[in-house]
């Protein structure tokens, strides 16, 4: 039952953390944080109470490291509350793929504070309660059973905005723990330290942490925030922030992207930014970490603060290619799969689109295609990103819209015109001009049947409209887009359902004519 004290003239603070039942225990952790914007200092603290989950203890130190760190890389424009609801998004997120993929049902519930100024913000996610006692007057906000992170896609939360007086007391525990102490002791001014206050609500399971509003309200010092430069140096065998790196991968950027191993045995993709980490940077990892599209990477949180720019990523499941290596391996793929494929991307597209990413360069070596016909799409540039100004096109990037290139206004009809152009490439092997930076005026649309000699009908006219130099001239959404593409493949299936009814009548028909003149030859010859 250690305890664990921070004092300063505003705030006073103590946390400490009863007995660990199996499976089962809560966790805290408070930390001063530089403020965004001109905004003063922030104490931030959570709280994780967990239950079912084998290794616990170890289980949460490793959440709280992890939710830490990502505060801290979250973009520099978000509010901190912004932050914090992100954060645990993302766990939320993190933690219902697992438990969609039978990876066990670890019931986890988080409460946070966020002191700032003379503001209080108080997240709720699940069984963990505030209790806000002052003179005698005693108020609870109680957890809510059946809210537990990783129960829904979606981050069930509950927000409060609170203004603490001088003097009040915040508890912050589980909620059993809340229902089962006496907290009229709280409730007397002046009296007992947070920490004697604190000692006796621990002899039962959980853990808690008392905060006693002082009377001078000035925060700590300003802190400084961290940089995250780009690593321009990198080998098989590097140590970094607790990684090791084991090798390089075989899609994205090349000598940019490594499988590594952390020390807790976790293997993850590496993949290193080219430019210092800015607020582009981290707008991009955080618009993939809010993305559930199962053709997106899933981003791990690492459980150290990152010293450089790199994104952490899960590996991509075994077998898969980009797709330079698979048509090498496989040829040209059939009208079917490729229809999957752009599916699939096109899901993805749309997801990022939502998220305020637009104008994406969709290189084949950051498009990945397993046997199984499954997609992974690594999106890397993008011109356009939530929050930050509009992003240089990489010189060497194709395919990419016209009018990414000359610097005109776009909508997500250029990433139309990236899907296309992929399509064109794969069935031809080579990619459109009005794609290439060395696009000549006056260009005209090649035909497919030039280089390919299965075509789906129709398909030529659906990727010379997507193709258009001008955005009005292509179709107003990826959905119709999709849609011209699947008409022609449907057509052709429905017309070869209704043929086969017609050779059976057909087959059947002879067989009746055939069948006496056989009997009769029998007859004949047995006469």
């Amino acid at each position: 039952m250690a305890l664990q004290l921070l004092e300063h003239p505003g705030i006073t603070l103590a946390s400490g953390t009863g007995l660990d039942l199996p499976h089962q225990a809560a966790r805290s952790r408070a930390m001063w944080l530089a403020g965004r914007q001109q905004r003063p200092p922030l104490l931030l603290v959570m709280l994780l109470w967990a239950r079912h989950c084998p290794d616990v203890v170890q289980s949460l130190d490793r959440h709280l490291d992890a939710l830490f760190a990502d505060f801290r890389c979250t973009p520099q424009g978000w509010s901190e509350t912004q932050a914090a609801r992100q954060v645990l998004a993302a766990l939320n997120l993190q933690l219902f793929r697992q438990r969609q993929a039978g990876q066990g049902m670890v019931e986890l519930h988080a409460g946070m504070l966020l002191v700032q100024g003379d503001e209080l913000q108080f997240l709720q996610a699940g069984s963990v309660g505030l209790a806000r006692a002052q003179q005698e007057s005693l108020h609870i906000l109680s957890g809510r059973e059946g809210q537990a992170l990783g129960t829904q896609a979606e981050l069930a939360l509950v927000q409060h905005s609170l203004l603490p007086c001088r003097g009040e007391h915040l508890l912050l525990a589980p909620q059993p723990l809340l229902d089962v102490s006496n907290l009229q002791g709280l409730c007397q001014p002046g009296g007992e330290a947070p920490g004697e206050l604190l000692q006796p609500l621990l002899q039962a399971p959980g853990a808690a942490v008392l905060l006693r509003v002082g009377e001078n309200r000035c925060m700590a010092p300003a802190l400084a925030t961290a940089a995250c430069p780009a690593l321009r140096q990198i080998t098989c065998g590097q140590l970094l922030d607790g990684w090791t790196l084991l090798r390089e991968c075989p899609y994205g950027p090349p000598e940019r992207v490594y499988v590594g191993r952390d020390e807790s045995g976790r293997e993850a993709v590496l993949w290193f930014a080219d430019e210092d980490a800015g607020e582009a940077f981290w707008q991009r990892e955080w618009a993939l970490r809010r993305s559930p599209q199962q053709a997106l990477p899933q981003v791990l949180s690492p459980h150290q603060a990152r010293s450089h720019a790199y994104l952490v990523l899960a590996k991509p499941p075994r077998g898969m290619r980009n797709l330079s290596d698979w048509v090498a391996a496989h040829g040209k793929p059939d009208a079917q799969t490729l229809l999957s494929l752009v599916t699939q991307l096109i899901a993805a597209v749309r997801s990022l689109q939502r998220r305020g990413m637009q104008g994406l360069w969709l290189n084949p070596r950051q498009i990945l295609l397993g046997d199984d016909g499954r997609v992974l799409f690594l999106p890397g540039a993008a011109v356009i990103l939530p929050g930050v100004a509009r992003q240089p096109v990489p010189e060497q990037a194709v395919p990419l819209a016209p009018e990414l290139r000359s610097g005109r206004a776009l909508d997500g009809r250029a990433d139309q015109f990236a899907l296309a152009a992929l399509v064109y490439w794969l069935m031809s092997g080579q990619w459109p001009e009005a794609a290439r930076g060395d696009v000549r005026p006056g260009h005209c649309y090649v035909p497919l049947a030039t280089f390919a000699t299965h075509v789906p009908q129709g398909w030529d006219g659906v990727l010379a409209r997507a193709l258009a130099p001008q955005p009005q001239a292509r179709f107003e959404a990826l959905s119709e887009f999709q849609l011209a593409l699947q008409q022609p493949l449907q057509t052709r299936r429905s017309q070869a359902l209704r043929r086969a009814p017609l050779q059976i009548a057909r087959l059947a028909a002879l067989g009746l004519v055939a069948l006496p003149l056989l009997l009769g030859l029998l007859l004949s010859l047995g006469g």
